[in-house]
Order: structure tokens, then sequence, then C-alpha cells
């Protein structure tokens, strides 16, 4: 009985230790963080506003600016080009544009220069966008940009610290190219950067990289069908649902996110997104594992105790029945012997 006590004993204790394992190997912390954007002392409404045009023609739109301020500001007016910055859609001003005429916006936009406003006063702006006969037929980008400061060449950085901007996106009719290619398509930790194609467990970023080699901005959108390995569609995942732009030579890299509580195995991701004025479609696929390897070994330590636990005991049980047997054999062959 002490010998199954202590078997029965180690047996507990390996359950109890496995236990432990999984707790400490499954558990995760997680934090949120939080930011505050500093206050501006303007806002514009609309930030981005879309034409589009035709050689030659003139066009108005409306501006609303207001000083968020408590004191009165006077808020000076400057045009400029844009780019992208990254690729993560952050436009670039260019201080210093070199473009010609027929293909830089800064000699189109024309509006008030000058405008003073109370503390939480608004006012409409009508801006005047005025497309040169000879323009460039595509997209033409700039920033209509406004600051306490009196743009001057020497201070033009300082002022662009201070402004507040309305983008222009401008598309010029004529020989419009829509052609985008997928740059790059792949998996990566949500925490890290680095493609990988094998995951412990979700969350998974797939990051979308989007080349533009048309002449237009273009704004690709659609989304991922995640497959198991049995091919069912496992998760659906949204890209570009708020229709960001894609400029004109440049890359824009969209990042998604699948959080599922549970994955184990081989999948594959399809990529399917439209773009363009003629439904053009962009696809890809790519495939990556998941395997929990942590929870697998612990569920293997814990067979492998289980088994263990169990073959001991029925040695344990086949010695003590043989023992028993051997027992009672030697007291029948006494009884015998003493008649």
């Amino acid at each position: 009985m002490a010998s199954r006590a202590k078997y029965i004993s180690v047996f507990l204790m390996s359950v109890v230790f496995t236990a432990a394992l999984i707790v400490i190997h499954t558990s995760s912390a997680s934090a949120l963080t939080t930011t505050q954007a500093a206050k501006q002392g303007i806002q514009i409404s609309p930030s981005i506003i879309n034409l589009n045009g035709t050689k030659g023609g003139s066009y108005t739109v409306t501006v609303k600016i207001t000083n968020v301020t408590v004191q009165n500001q006077t808020y000076y007016s400057s045009v400029k080009d844009f780019t992208n910055k990254d690729e993560s859609g952050t436009p670039n001003i260019l201080l210093t544009s070199t473009l010609p005429d027929i293909a830089s916006i800064r000699t189109w936009v024309s509006t008030n220069a000058k405008i003073t406003l109370k503390p939480d006063e608004s006012k409409t702006l009508a801006v005047n966008i005025s497309i040169p006969s000879n323009a460039e037929a595509g997209g033409h980008y700039g920033a209509l940009l406004f600051s306490g400061t009196a743009p001057t060449p020497s201070s033009a950085g300082v002022a662009l610290e201070a402004s507040a901007a309305a983008l222009f996106l401008v598309r010029v009719d004529g020989n419009i190219i829509e052609n985008a290619t997928v740059a790059s398509f792949y998996t990566a930790p949500t925490s890290s950067d680095n493609q990988s194609s094998f995951f412990e467990k979700a969350p998974i970023t797939f990051v979308t990289r989007i080349k533009d080699d048309g002449n237009i901005h273009l704004q690709p959108n659609g989304h991922i069908l995640v497959h198991d390995m049995f091919g069912n569609v496992t998760s659906t995942i949204a890209v570009n649902s708020d229709k960001a732009n894609v400029l004109p030579n440049s890359i824009r890299r969209f990042d998604t996110t699948l959080s599922s509580s549970w994955m184990f195995g081989y999948y594959t991701a399809d990529l399917q997104l439209g773009y363009g004025t003629h439904g053009q479609v962009l696809t890809d696929t790519i495939s990556f594992w998941v395997i929990p390897y942590k929870i697998v070994l612990v569920a293997l330590l814990v067979v492998i105790s289980v088994i263990f636990v169990l073959v001991r005991m029925v040695k344990v049980y086949n010695k003590r029945i043989i023992a028993k047997a051997i027992q009672k054999h030697e007291k029948t062959t006494s009884n015998h012997s003493k008649k």
C-alpha cells in the first residue's frame, strides 16, 4: 500500500507541475499605449480635396479654416507641391520644387494670402484652381499651407513646422495611365517588421506593398482570404478599406492584422485587390505555418508523464499480484506438508 501511495503521489505532482508549465507558457500580458496629439492652432476642412479637371479649365473650391486658440491669429497662405515621404503615405512638402508650370500645382492655386481670425472663429475661403492648357495629363499634387508666419525664402522651414495644410489631388484629363503592381506581400510578427512564414500564434500581420507605375493616384482596396490546410476560409481581412491613395512612382504599404483565438497548421493567404476605373485586379498568394510549439511540448510532457506513471503503476500492480500468488502458493504448499 505504501508503494502504491508513493506512485500516486508522484503522479499528482507531475500533473501539478505540468499545469504550472501551461500557465507559465500560455499566459501573456497586454498593455495599452495611448497617444495624444498636440492641439493645432488652426483647423482646416476638408483636409483633402479631389478635383477632376480638364486642360485650360478653371475651378473654385471652398476651404473652411478655424482658429482654435484663445487669441486673435493671423494666418498666411502658400502653395507647395508634395510627394510621398515614405510608404505610410505621409506627404512630403516640397519647399523648393523645381517642377515646370505644366506639372507643378504651385502656380495653379490661388486664394487670400492673409486672413485674421478671432478665437474659435471660422471663415470659408474660395480657392481658385486654373489648369494650364498645356498641363500634363495625370495626377498633380499640392498643399495649401496656412501658417502663423509669413512665408519667406529664409523662413520657409520654420513656417512649414507651424503650418496646417489642405492637400489637393488634381486629375487632369488626357492620356491617363492606371497601372499598379504588388511590390511585395508577406507575413510578419505584429511586434516586428521581419518577414516570417512560421508563427507560434496569432496575431499575425499581413504586409501589402503596392507600387503605382502609372501617372495618376490609385486607391487599391479589397481583402485577404485566409485558408486552412483543408481549403476552408477561416478569415477575411479588409485591405485599405478607407481607400487611401497611392501616388504615381511610389510604393504605399498597407498593414492588416489577423487576430484569431486559435490557429494550428498550414495556411495560405490570397490577396485580392481592385483598383482603377476599369476594374483592374491585383492578386498574390503566400503560405505560412502556425505551430503553438510551447503548448505542444507541454501536451507531450503531460502524455509522457501519464504514460510513465501508468506503466509504473501497472508494474507495481503486477508485482503485488505475483507476490500475493507466490505467498498463497507457499502457504498452500506448507499446509500440504504438515498433513
